[in-house]
């Protein structure tokens, strides 16, 4: 696909879409002795490594309050994404980040979440150097205001790395979706789009 028309609204996914934690969970969980040297740095391994635990899912929820509140800027751009971004910015085209993210963690510091990830986007240079506006970014506490953002924005595709999200009844039917993942079920690849990196997705926008 190569755009064409001036109406392209492409809304991205926030967490492990945009930004990767694998790394911060790494680091975070061994320094808490919640998993031994050899475990993955995945954060889906890590948080089934440390359910199997006793008092497991407190201590991942836990251990996700500090990732997502007090680390929050030792994340990462997911590989590619910003090349994207720029791209968006050159040709140009409509961009916004639409997140489903609680304000405060259900454990652990009392930390806004909502306002640790706009920091983490407004130090990125996703404002500076990419040309993204404030009003681009949104961040909703439940899904439901997620899916309504997703339509009352008029997004023509959205972006996301949970097919749940992507295969719920409120999607908006006219928004084309985007799976970004490592692997999938072949029935759901087959009810969308399936990319397993970043520079697959720009290369299907821009040629």
């Amino acid at each position: 696909m190569r755009l064409s028309g001036n109406n392209i609204h492409i809304g991205i996914d926030f967490d492990n879409t945009i930004v990767t934690y694998d790394n911060v969970f790494y680091k975070y969980a061994y320094e808490l002795g919640l998993i031994s040297h050899g475990v993955a740095k995945n954060k889906q391994v890590i948080r089934d490594t440390i359910r199997m635990l006793q008092e497991g899912n407190d201590r991942w929820t836990e251990l996700q309050g500090l990732v997502y509140g007090c680390y929050m800027d030792e994340a990462e751009p997911a590989q590619g994404v910003l090349q994207f971004f720029q791209e968006c910015r050159e040709y140009p085209c409509k961009v916004s980040i639409i997140s489903h993210k609680t304000i405060y963690p259900a454990r652990g510091p009392h930390v806004n979440l909502q306002e640790a990830a706009g920091k983490w986007i407004e130090n990125r240079g996703f404002y500076s150097k990419l040309g993204l506006s404030a009003d681009a970014v949104v961040f909703e506490e439940t899904l439901g205001g997620k899916l309504a953002q997703i339509s009352s924005r008029r997004c023509t595709h959205f972006i996301d790395d949970l097919s749940e999200v992507l295969l719920h009844p409120d999607f908006p039917l006219n928004v084309e979706k985007i799976l970004y993942a490592q692997t999938t079920d072949s029935s759901i690849s087959q009810s969308m789009l399936h990319f397993k990196d970043w520079n697959a997705i720009r290369k299907y926008f821009f040629g």
